[in-house]
């Protein structure tokens, strides 16, 4: 075998190495390319590694603490031991039946008076059928819609409270934003984003302590003209990024306000879905917006949860 084909078998290195090794020629002087050219490679592989590392946790990591987990069986609470907004949460007036929230309404953010009304509630211990009634009157909240919520008071008197009509139903996004005066009442608290990690293929928790209000509302003022789409008979899309907000006015605090990969928004305000279609682009500019300048971190689950039966 001569030496020419004794260097191919051995590497199958490059011909030009092959030709330089061959009998009669010169070898060409090394350069030192090579050893930079290496160098080069290795901190190419350092750079890739870096980013997909920044791609596998692109926000801090702070671990959940363990939560004990009691399993019980809930008492029926005795009638004698409810506030009276809860012996007494159903109020029907001009045919709609309102559910009495425990937030009270301040007295300056009442409005006029618009009758009396019938309030009912069930005792559980009661042998017959627990139903029991008593009076109440009713109010406006001011600028906030009375077919969606008012103020009620008992004829015992004492404190407003909010009730609202779960089974109000506005036609168009512009119409609840103006109903609930929500421009005023919202308040927008953090947010929630889950993706896949690309190297593990594991699902990963983002957690945005705080968004900017005026950024959800730029986003919703795109879609202010949708129409109402919610059917319980619908499929909903995914979830992208969820909203954590609140309305301290009738009581309600963190809950959903849910941007689907669609690009329409639900929310459960009220007790009952709503949703409504926000310009895709612009959700889109959103989602980028909370991802890249809001402050998130991943949150790791605990190791493993104490499960301590009763």
């Amino acid at each position: 075998m001569n030496s020419q084909k004794i260097l191919v078998e051995l590497g199958n290195i490059s011909e030009r190495y092959i030709e330089e090794a061959a009998p009669g020629r010169a070898a060409r002087p090394r350069r030192g390319w090579v050893k930079w050219g290496a160098l080069a490679a290795c901190l190419a592989l350092a750079v890739a590694g870096g980013a997909l590392y920044r791609l596998e946790h692109p926000y801090p990591v702070r671990s959940a603490a363990p939560t004990a987990v009691r399993a019980e069986i809930a008492d029926i609470p005795r009638w004698e031991d409810l506030e009276i907004h809860q012996q007494y949460s159903e109020v029907t007036w001009n045919d709609a039946r309102y559910s009495v929230h425990g937030a009270e309404i301040p007295p300056e953010r009442l409005g006029a008076s618009l009758g009396t009304a019938a309030a009912a509630g069930w005792d559980g211990y009661d042998a017959e059928d627990g139903l029991r009634t008593r009076g109440a009157e009713v109010f406006a909240i001011e600028g906030l819609h009375t077919g969606c919520t008012v103020a009620v008071r008992y004829e015992a008197g004492g404190a407003y409270y909010a009730a609202v009509n779960a089974y109000y139903r506005p036609e168009t996004l512009e119409q609840f934003v103006e109903d609930l005066d929500l421009r005023h009442t919202l308040v927008v608290g953090g947010a929630e984003y889950t993706y896949r990690k690309p190297l593990s293929g594991e699902a990963a928790d983002v957690r945005f302590d705080a968004v900017p209000a005026e950024q959800v509302w730029a986003l919703l003022e795109t879609g202010l003209a949708s129409e109402n789409t919610w059917s319980d008979l619908d499929e909903i899309p995914d979830e992208w990024l969820g909203l954590s907000v609140s309305v301290p006015l009738l009581g309600y605090e963190n809950i959903s306000l849910s941007l689907r990969v669609d690009g329409s928004v639900t929310t459960n305000i009220l007790d009952t879905g709503k949703r409504f279609q926000l310009d895709a682009a612009a959700a889109q500019a959103f989602v980028d917006y909370v991802l890249k300048e809001c402050d998130g971190y991943e949150l790791q689950p605990p190791e493993s949860l104490d499960f301590i039966p009763e």
